[in-house]
């Protein structure tokens, strides 16, 4: 249908040929916040245990991406300024 609002965690950006590659890495760094939200947020709300649990980890894991995309955003990008 076409008045239905698209799906808060839809992948909507784009990289194309005029995309810096700092910006590319900043838009993987926010995607990445975005999937440990949605786990964390998923975590709280399921009552199965095992459920609970796998959430958990996937949110520690988006928090390990995120470390690694902001250290490699420090490294590589910040120090070109």
């Amino acid at each position: 249908m076409a008045d239905e609002k698209k799906s808060e965690g839809a992948f909507e950006l784009r990289v194309d040929r005029n995309t810096s590659p700092a910006e590319a890495v900043r838009m993987a760094l926010v995607q990445e916040m975005k999937a440990r939200k949605f786990y964390e947020e998923c975590a709280k709300v399921v009552n199965h245990p095992g459920a609970k649990k796998m959430f958990e980890f996937l949110a520690a894991e988006e928090r390990k991406h995120e470390d690694l995309i902001q250290k490699e955003l420090d490294r590589s990008f910040m120090t070109e300024m």
